[in-house]
């Protein structure tokens, strides 16, 4: 008699789902000859990682795998991983206001972000690379060697998240330069020079002020501060624009709607009427921040 199969399913815990992806893509990458950098989350140093309030143990949870690629390796992990089951959630240009990550899906492995870039070093992300990959180590994840930036440039790639995040209200923020020695912020803000990242690096110290006539300034604020509005995060990323290419892609951001968000929100195939109600959507919500910002200019007065 046939066992019913379904009774030995059991849903893998997250913390070793995502430890068996971390081991898997870097498998993969291997095998493909791809430079591959695992940050944050599992491959974080366990140093770097705050501490629980009740029995002080360091945790970091992710709910995905966050990997950066040498730029001039991804399109060949990204096909890979194509052929490999995984699926686009979001691409580059459409998954942030920095365009640095595509988001894939695997059925039953959850998520990778897959980095072209890291949001906050404002070096051209080849030189970014080529400077983590001198320093790198490793570490076993899943019993894999897993490749890591080093010790003090994990450091600094988890601020430049918390800058991004709720800046200094971010656990890592609390933790990594709060708490942190004197000695390890004069060296976090040297690391930030070498990589052109101290806008960012402020936004993550309660420092951004510091940068009011920066060309980033505006998108930074609005990621520490974890503005709702969505109108100032189109005018922080047209201020920090730095070409016309990069304004026309703001431009085409703001006006077009994401078909990969969309065709995970509605199913693979979405309608005239999805894209209909999602423009609608986006209108509705531009005029509601119009409407504050006039109500907040008014008070001011």
């Amino acid at each position: 008699m046939d066992r019913d199969r379904s009774a030995d399913t059991r849903e893998i815990p997250v913390d070793v789902r995502v430890q068996l992806v971390h081991g898997y893509a870097q498998l993969l990458a291997s095998a493909s000859s791809v430079d591959l950098l695992h940050l944050k989350g599992a491959a974080a140093d366990p140093t770097l990682r705050p501490r629980t309030a009740v029995e002080g143990t360091p945790v970091r949870v992710s709910f995905d795998v966050d990997l950066l690629v040498r730029p001039g390796h991804v399109d060949r992990l990204l096909a890979v991983l194509l052929d490999h089951e995984w699926e686009v959630v979001s691409g580059f240009e459409a998954g942030s206001a920095f365009g640095h990550a595509t988001t894939l899906r695997h059925t039953y492995l959850g998520y990778i972000d897959l980095h072209r870039s890291w949001p906050g070093f404002g070096m051209d992300a080849d030189r970014v690379f080529d400077r983590l990959w001198a320093h790198r180590s490793t570490v076993s994840i899943a019993h894999v060697r897993c490749t890591v930036p080093s010790l003090e440039h994990q450091r600094l790639i988890l601020m430049l998240h918390a800058g991004r995040s709720g800046g200094l209200r971010h656990p890592d923020a609390q933790f990594l330069w709060v708490e942190a020695t004197d000695d390890d912020r004069v060296a976090m803000r040297g690391h930030a020079a070498e990589f052109d990242a101290q806008v960012a690096l402020a936004a993550a110290t309660g420092e951004l002020e510091d940068y009011r006539d920066d060309p980033q300034y505006q998108l930074w604020r609005h990621f520490s501060e974890e503005s709702q509005s969505r109108l100032d995060e189109w005018v922080g990323r047209w201020r920090a624009a730095r070409s016309v290419s990069d304004r026309v892609r703001v431009v085409k951001g703001f006006l077009i709607v994401n078909p990969d968000l969309l065709r995970d929100q509605v199913g693979p195939k979405p309608s005239a009427g999805d894209y209909a109600r999602a423009y609608a959507g986006r209108l509705g919500a531009a005029v509601t921040d119009l409407r504050r910002l006039v109500a907040a200019l008014v008070r001011r007065r």
